[in-house]
């Protein structure tokens, strides 16, 4: 399926319009596309701007205006870093990154068969320790990050994951949690807001009690999750239902099931990512989205937001579409984020298995410039990279079926997938 979006015409000839093709690349399609580039930047700046000033109604943070609760309160220090590291990717040419997810333990009490954390646990390390989970928290603040969003495993396992949320220094960096729900206890939610927590985000599959637990291989969960929603919602703070789309799922209507569920619930946001191939599903690509059920999804968010209304709906397919590109979004691989996992290792993302360095033994500013310089990384992608074909064949394909992920980039060759 191939979109195009025509912005301006004139005289039936198309002036400024762009084409996303069936493989997620997007092109310039009008005659004024070449000058267009020339400008994209100003006019991604002016689509930022017109997306934050659009919603007023999810609440403040501090005194100030909350627009997305998976990003920065409007006029907040942390935002002015946001916008100086894109004006420093613009100006040195390379990205600058403005949030990091660290994954504090991979220990959980689920065992989902689509887990992207799915053969990361080793044996043969330990978890990074609290002087060192501090040390990264540092290095990720040093490098520019805004935003410190703690997952796993369940996070909420680590005995000092409120103390690592205290540490955050909430002048340049705002820390959000992912949880499964089950320990989201009346103490635990007091201990989460006192240690400065932005925002919490609860994992939930189905809008379906039985399958919810099903698919999570943990009976009971689904009601455990709603009940610790509706508890951080009494106190007051921001919560939001973190969620994926797979191709079955999707023809089933779930994303409009969920959606519905957290309207009921009052949540702040819905965040859909796409069924990426990783994991546990590594080799997995059954249930990838097809190219109809991402404009599917797509429209369905576009909707919500012109309609301003609540919960806003983040999906994976708006952000690689044509809308997503012209907003500076795209692929957060490399561009807006990094990922570390328990033991030191730095990805690209979440959903990315290919280690670029530890920190252990390499200070975090050089293995973000490592991927940056990477002919894999070194370009902001329009795609999903984990669902590219051709990155697939490259860099996940050859990886052996019983390695311990995330697996040595170095052990890869030095590719663009794109030729």
């Amino acid at each position: 399926m191939i979109r195009e979006r025509v912005l301006l015409q004139f005289l039936g000839k198309k002036l400024l319009s762009f084409k996303k093709l069936e493989t997620g690349e997007i092109i310039g399609t009008g005659l004024l596309n070449p000058i267009f580039d020339k400008f994209k930047f100003l006019i991604m700046m002016a689509l930022q701007a017109s997306f934050y000033g659009h919603y007023n109604n999810l609440g403040d943070w501090k005194g100030k205006r909350v627009a997305n609760t998976f990003a920065p309160p409007v006029g907040s220090h942390p935002m002015l870093r946001v916008m100086k590291a894109i004006i420093m990717s613009k100006i040195f040419r390379h990205t600058f990154p403005v949030a990091m997810t660290f994954a504090v333990t991979y220990r959980c009490q689920c065992n989902c068969r689509h887990c992207s954390a799915g053969r990361h646990l080793r044996n043969d390390l330990s978890e990074l320790s609290t002087r060192e989970a501090k040390a990264l928290i540092d290095q990720s603040q040093n490098l520019g990050v805004s935003l410190i969003a703690f997952t796993g495993g369940e996070p909420l396992l680590r005995d000092d994951i409120y103390e690592l949320i205290t540490y955050v220094d909430k002048r340049k960096a705002l820390p959000i949690l992912f949880t499964n729900g089950l320990l989201l206890t009346e103490e635990n939610i007091k201990k989460l807001v006192d240690a400065g927590l932005y925002s919490l985000f609860v994992s939930i599959d189905s809008a379906i009690p039985d399958e919810h637990d099903q698919l999570r291989g943990k009976e009971g969960l689904f009601e455990a999750a709603i009940k610790g929603i509706k508890k951080m919602k009494d106190r007051g703070g921001f919560v939001g239902m973190s969620s994926y789309a797979t191709r079955s799922s999707t023809e089933k209507g779930m994303y409009k099931k969920l959606y519905l569920l957290g309207k009921k619930l009052g949540v702040e946001n819905l965040i859909l990512f796409d069924a990426v191939p990783t994991g546990s599903m590594l080799n997995n690509t059954s249930e990838m989205l097809t190219p109809e059920q991402h404009e599917e999804l797509r429209k369905f968010s576009s909707n919500v937001f012109k309609q301003k209304e609540v919960p806003q709906f983040n999906s994976q397919s708006w952000q690689n579409s044509i809308e997503g590109y012209l907003g500076g979004i795209g692929c957060l691989a490399v561009n807006l984020q990094y990922y570390v996992s328990a033991y030191g290792d730095v990805s690209p993302c979440d959903f990315t298995p290919l280690s670029f360095g530890n920190i252990k033994n390499k200070t975090l500013k050089d293995i973000w410039k490592k991927m940056i310089r990477h002919p894999a990384y070194n370009h902001r992608s329009t795609f999903c990279r984990m669902q590219h074909p051709n990155f697939r064949r490259i860099y996940i394909d050859p990886i052996p079926d019983n390695s311990i992920l995330p697996y040595d980039i170095d052990n890869l060759p030095r590719i663009d997938y794109r030729i």
